[in-house]
C-alpha cells in the first residue's frame, strides 16, 4: 500500500479564532466609521505628505512617553499612572526656565531633560516606589494615582491654571519643504529626537554593561543581587530615565499644542498606555510602532472624516479605544502566585455590631444637622454621598480584588437614570430604575473582566470610563453638553429639600435630604456586610484570594465576576441617583475619568474592605475641600488650607504605599494586639509570674500573618 504523506492543517485554537473574528470586526467597523464619516476632501501627494509629517509628530511623542512607561515598568514591576502628569510638570518647569526666566532655549531643554527630570525621577524611586515594590497591586495603583494627583494639585498651585501660557516653537514657524508640504523644525526635531531615543533604548539594553543590568533585575531581583549588580541603582537610574522620557514628550506636545494646559497635557499623555500595552510592556520596538500607529490614526481623522452634531467629541477617545481593544486582543494573562508580603487581614464586624454603627451614625448626622448652617449641612451630605459611592467598591476591589477605575461610570449613569424617569415614576421608583440602569454598564465592564485581571483590568476600566465620558454622556439624549436639572426627593407629597419639623424639633432647608441620604448610607452598609457573611461573600474573598484555587474547588470565576459587577454597579447607580439629586443638576464634567479616581485612592486609604473605611475616606475627601471655606482668618492659615485642598487627596494616596492595608483595620489590629499584650500582663501577674518586659502576647493575634496578599479575613 502506498500513500502520500499528507501533512495536517494547523488550527486555530479557540482563543485565537476568537481573536481573528474580532479583528475581521473591528476592522469591518473601522470601515464602516470611515465611510459614513468621510469628509469628501480629496487624496493627493501632498495631503498623505502632511498627514505622514503631522501623524509621525504626534506619533513619535506617543512613543517616547509610551517607552519611558515600559522601561520603569519592566525595571521595577510598577506601572506609572503618573507618566502622563510628570510629562506635565516638567513642561511647566521648561515654560518656567524659556519663557518665564528668559533661559536661551537649548539650555532650558537641558536643564529640564538632564538635570530637572532625572532627579526627580530619581527621588520618586527612592522615596515611593521602592517601598511598594512588593505591596499588593491596588497599593502601588493607588500609590502612583495619588502622585499624578498631587503633580497635577501642585501645578495648578504654581502656575496659576486661569492664565494663558505658551511655548516658543523651536527655530519658530520656520523649516523645509517636501515638495508642497512645509517641515517645520520643529516638527522635524521632534521625529528625529523620538526615532535617536528608540535606537538608543535599543543600544543601551542590548549592548551596554548597564542595559545587561536592567535586564538582570528584571529578571531575577535578588540573583542579581548576588551577582554584584546593585537593584535599587538601577532601578532608580530607569526611573530617573522614564521621567526625562516623559519631560520629552510633555514638552514637546505642547509645542504641538502651542499651550499649556494641566488637565489636558496629562490626558493626552495617557493616551500613550495604548502603545505601551501594543508592546506588551515589554518590547521597545512594538511600543515605537505602537505610539506612531495612534499618532497616524488621530491624524488621518482629523485630515480625511468629519465629525460633527454629537459626535463632535469622538476623535477624543480614539487612544482609549485602541488601549481598549489592545487590552482585549492581548494572550490570556497567566495567573501569577502572590508574595508573600505581612498584611494585616480586615475583620468585617457581625450584622447587629454592623447596625449599631450605622445606627450611631445616623444619630450623629441627625445632631449636625441641627446646629450646622445649609453650607455645612450639603458639604456633610456631600461626604455621605462620596461614602455611599465608596461602599460600592468595597465587594469590588476589597473583596474580590477587581480593581476598577470606571466607578464614575455607574454613577453617572444612575444620575442619567433618575432625571430621565423620576418625574413619573417617583423618588422610589426612580431610585431603583438608577440601580437597574446601571447594571448592563457593570456586565459591560465586566466582560473584560473575565479574561483580563490585575493591571490590565484596571487600564481597560480607565479606558472604559474615558469612552464613556466622551461618547456616551455628552449625547444630547443623555446629559448633552450643557447637563440637565434633576427634582428634588419627593415622597408622598413630602419634599425633603424644604424645612419640616419632626417631634417639635425644626430642621432647616436640606436636612431632610441630609437625613434621607443617611439612612440609605445605613441601609446599605449592612446589606454590604450581610452580603460578605453570606455564601456569595465567601465566594467573593475566595476569587480574590487565588483566582485559580477557587476555579479548583468548583466555584465558577465568570458568574462570580458577573454577579459582583452587578451588585458593585447598581449600589453606585443608586448613588449616583441621589448624588444628581444632591447637585440639582447633572453634567458631563461631573463623571469624567479622572474625578472617580479620589474614590477608589481614599477608601484604599481608609480600609478598602471594610464599610468603616468607607466612612473615613469620605470624611477625609470632604474635609479637603470643606476646611479652607470654614476656617477664614490669617492668611497663611487659608494659603496653607488652600495647599492642603489641591494635595490632600494625592498625597493621601502616597501614603498608603507605607501600609497597604488601610488605616482603620491596622488601628484596629494595633489595639487588639495592645488590649492583648495588656490582658496577658494581667493573666503573668495574677498567677504570680512578672511579665516579661514587651513580651508579646500569646498566642498571637490570628489576624496578622505571613499569608498570601487578599487573604481572607477571619
Amino acid at each position: 500500500m502506498t500513500a502520500t504523506a499528507t501533512r495536517e492543517r494547523p488550527r486555530l485554537s479557540s482563543e485565537g479564532r476568537r481573536t481573528l473574528f474580532a479583528g475581521i470586526f473591528v476592522a469591518a467597523f473601522t470601515v464602516f466609521i470611515c465611510v459614513e464619516s468621510w469628509a469628501g476632501n480629496p487624496i493627493t501627494f501632498n495631503s498623505l505628505l502632511f498627514w505622514l509629517i503631522v501623524g509621525i509628530t504626534y506619533g513619535s511623542v506617543y512613543a517616547v512617553a509610551a517607552t519611558g512607561l515600559v522601561v520603569t515598568y519592566t525595571t521595577s514591576g510598577i506601572f506609572n499612572f503618573a507618566q502622563g502628569a510628570i510629562g506635565m510638570f516638567l513642561a511647566y518647569v521648561f515654560w518656567q526656565l524659556q519663557v518665564e526666566w528668559g533661559m536661551q532655549t537649548l539650555v532650558a531643554l537641558l536643564l529640564t531633560v538632564f538635570v530637572a527630570a532625572p532627579i526627580m525621577g530619581a527621588l520618586i524611586e527612592r522615596v515611593l516606589m521602592r517601598a511598594i515594590a512588593d505591596a499588593p497591586l491596588v497599593a502601588q495603583i493607588v500609590t502612583t494615582v495619588g502622585l499624578m494627583l498631587a503633580l497635577m494639585g501642585l501645578a495648578g498651585l504654581l502656575w496659576d491654571p486661569q492664565e494663558t501660557r505658551h511655548i516658543n516653537r523651536f527655530f519658530g514657524t520656520s523649516g523645509f519643504n517636501i515638495g508642497e508640504t512645509l517641515m517645520p523644525w520643529s516638527r522635524f526635531i521632534t521625529i528625529v529626537v523620538g526615532l535617536g531615543l528608540a535606537l538608543g533604548l535599543k543600544i543601551l539594553l542590548s549592548r551596554t554593561r548597564l542595559g545587561v543590568a536592567m535586564r538582570a533585575v528584571v529578571d531575577n531581583r535578588e540573583l542579581a543581587g548576588l551577582n554584584g549588580i546593585k537593584p535599587g541603582r538601577v532601578s532608580m537610574f530607569s526611573w530617573a530615565l522614564g521621567s526625562s522620557m516623559a519631560a520629552v514628550a510633555g514638552i514637546f506636545l505642547a509645542e504641538e499644542l502651542a499651550t499649556l494646559d494641566v488637565q489636558t497635557l496629562t490626558l493626552l499623555i495617557l493616551s500613550a498606555f495604548a502603545a505601551a500595552i501594543i508592546g506588551r510592556l515589554k518590547s521597545l520596538p512594538l511600543t515605537f510602532m505602537g505610539g506612531l500607529l495612534i499618532g497616524l490614526v488621530f491624524e488621518f481623522q482629523q485630515n480625511f472624516l468629519s465629525w460633527t452634531g454629537r459626535w463632535t467629541t469622538a476623535p477624543l477617545a480614539i487612544p482609549q479605544i485602541m488601549l481598549f481593544l489592545a487590552l482585549l486582543f492581548l494572550p490570556q494573562a497567566r495567573i501569577e502566585g502572590k508574595k508573600l508580603i505581612r498584611q494585616v487581614a480586615p475583620r468585617i464586624p457581625s450584622i447587629p455590631k454592623a447596625i449599631f454603627g450605622m445606627g450611631v451614625l445616623f444619630v450623629i448626622v441627625a445632631i449636625l444637622g441641627l446646629v450646622f448652617e445649609r453650607t455645612d449641612v450639603r458639604t456633610l451630605t456631600l461626604a455621605l454621598l462620596t461614602m455611599l459611592i465608596m461602599v460600592s467598591l468595597i465587594p469590588l476591589t476589597g473583596w474580590s480584588k477587581q480593581i476598577s477605575l470606571a466607578q464614575i461610570t455607574f454613577v453617572g449613569a444612575g444620575a442619567f437614570a433618575f432625571l430621565q424617569w423620576a418625574p413619573d415614576l417617583g423618588t422610589i421608583g426612580g431610585l431603583a430604575v438608577a440601580a437597574l440602569f446601571a447594571i448592563p454598564f457593570g456586565v459591560a465592564m465586566a466582560l473584560p473582566a473575565l479574561r483580563l485581571q490585575g493591571l490590565y483590568l484596571a487600564l481597560a476600566t480607565m479606558a472604559f470610563a474615558q469612552m464613556a465620558a466622551i461618547l456616551f454622556f455628552p449625547q444630547p439624549e443623555i446629559l448633552g453638553f450643557d447637563g440637565k436639572p434633576i427634582r428634588s426627593l419627593r415622597i408622598l407629597g413630602f419634599d425633603f429639600s424644604k424645612p419640616f419639623t419632626f417631634l417639635g424639633i425644626n430642621f432647616d432647608q436640606d436636612v431632610g435630604t441630609l437625613l434621607f441620604i443617611a439612612a440609605a448610607l445605613g441601609v446599605v452598609g449592612v446589606l454590604v456586610v450581610w452580603l460578605h457573611k453570606s455564601a456569595f461573600g465567601r465566594r467573593l474573598t475566595a476569587l480574590g484570594d487565588s483566582p485559580a484555587a477557587c476555579a479548583t474547588l468548583g466555584v465558577n470565576p465568570i458568574v462570580t465576576k458577573l454577579g459582583v459587577f452587578v451588585i458593585s454597579a447598581a449600589i453606585a447607580g443608586f448613588a449616583g441617583a441621589l448624588l444628581g439629586v444632591f447637585q440639582g443638576t447633572a453634567t458631563v464634567q461631573d463623571f469624567e475619568m479622572l474625578n472617580g479616581l479620589a474614590y477608589l485612592l481614599l477608601l484604599v486609604v481608609g480600609g478598602v474592605a471594610v464599610v468603616s473605611g468607607a466612612v473615613l475616606g469620605g470624611t477625609f475627601l470632604t474635609l479637603f475641600t470643606w476646611l479652607p471655606t470654614a476656617l477664614p482668618g490669617w492668611t497663611w492659615l487659608q494659603e496653607a488650607l488652600k495647599w492642603q485642598a489641591r494635595l490632600g487627596p494625592g498625597l493621601a494616596g502616597i501614603g498608603i504605599g507605607r501600609q497597604p492595608s488601610g488605616i482603620i483595620p491596622t488601628v484596629g489590629e494595633d489595639l487588639r494586639a495592645q488590649n492583648a499584650r495588656k490582658r496577658h500582663e494581667r493573666e503573668a501577674l495574677a498567677a504570680g509570674e512578672p511579665p516579661e518586659p514587651g513580651a508579646p502576647p500569646s498566642p498571637p493575634p490570628a489576624e496578622v500573618s505571613e499569608a498570601p496578599v487578599g487573604s481572607p479575613g477571619a
